[in-house]
């Protein structure tokens, strides 16, 4: 039997939409990773699709040439362009108000203090939530979060995910896809020197990442390994109160809740990018009741995903040891 609704609670929706800035601000601001993504301006909105298409140039166009007076030219038709495509994904936290809450905090004033309560612990639910799901372990087969960044940045970038038959609908196994593979390195025993020559390769000597991502543990071999020298610190990421160094003028930042914790990531923002639907960036629902349930319920709802560009301006140093 399906569910019925009463008429949607005016006053508890519409406290729950004046607050959802708020929410949507905390959501961000209370992650390293996310916050990253947004302080950099790797956040965009997008309208409606099935899913999210992302043209890719994956050649170049070969008919440059010198010539001289009559000389034939190359006019050979060139296909240098294809897109890669990637799902929605969708993310929700529910606020619950039960009528014995509501008979024991009568008055206007005392309904608000514990509804918004609630909000807050939904707000770092779901926050917790989706950074979690994109810093995890590539996920099993039968998930539905979004990509996550070991995805993207795979330490074996020849094969597939566990989850995916591609990344992007291109297959990276095939060597003719080469330049849709990541770059990446065992690392063993962690060094400065595996850094600097990531960080080249994955700036192919014109496009620096825009920031290296680790745990706490690699964080701190790296933060040691500058004992006594000049270190220079993020200050933007200082103001919202994350820890951060520098390695040629890139924030290291290290996120509690990454997955793979042996690992440092070069990312490039400008091609991994969190795209959201319009219209669905932690929308908030009215609050409605269930005709078998003394309780009014409403949903904190998000669309998106992690989208990548160019796989190749992403890299890991992976399995990282402590320092010899």
């Amino acid at each position: 039997m399906a569910l019925a609704f009463s008429v949607p609670d005016t006053e508890l929706s519409l406290t729950l939409a004046n607050r959802r800035a708020q929410v949507v601000d905390q959501i961000f601001k209370g992650t390293a990773f996310l916050n990253l993504l947004r302080m950099k301006g790797a956040v965009d909105t997008v309208s409606g699709g099935n899913e999210m298409v992302v043209p890719l140039r994956f050649a170049k166009n070969t008919t440059f040439g010198s010539f001289d007076a009559y000389d034939i030219l190359d006019t050979t038709p060139q296909d240098t362009e294809t897109s890669a495509k990637f799902p929605w994904a969708q993310d929700y936290a529910t606020i619950t108000l039960a009528w014995t809450e509501e008979m024991k905090n009568q008055g206007r004033g005392k309904l608000i203090d514990i509804l918004n309560q609630k909000i807050d612990d939904a707000t770092d639910t779901i926050r917790d939530g989706l950074n979690t799901q994109l810093l995890q372990v590539a996920p099993g087969a039968a998930s539905k979060d979004p990509i996550s960044i070991s995805e993207h940045v795979q330490s074996a970038p020849t094969t597939a995910p566990a989850r995916l038959a591609s990344v992007g609908g291109i297959t990276c196994s095939s060597s003719a896809n080469v330049w849709w593979r990541n770059k990446f390195t065992n690392g063993g025993s962690f060094s400065t020197s595996d850094m600097n020559t990531m960080y080249n390769n994955v700036s192919d000597g014109v496009e620096p990442p825009t920031c290296i991502l680790t745990s706490q543990t690699v964080f701190e071999y790296y933060e040691n390994s500058q004992v006594g020298q000049i270190r220079y610190a993020d200050t933007k990421m200082a103001d919202a109160g994350f820890q951060t160094l520098m390695f040629k003028a890139v924030p290291i930042a290290w996120e509690p809740l990454i997955g793979i914790t042996d690992s440092m990531y070069f990312l490039n923002f400008k091609y991994l990018r969190l795209q959201l639907m319009m219209g669905a960036d932690f929308i908030t629902t009215d609050f409605v009741t269930p005709d078998n349930q003394a309780a009014k319920t409403a949903k904190l709802l998000w669309m998106g995903n992690l989208i990548c560009s160019a796989r190749r301006r992403q890299g890991t140093l992976f399995s990282i040891t402590a320092p010899a």
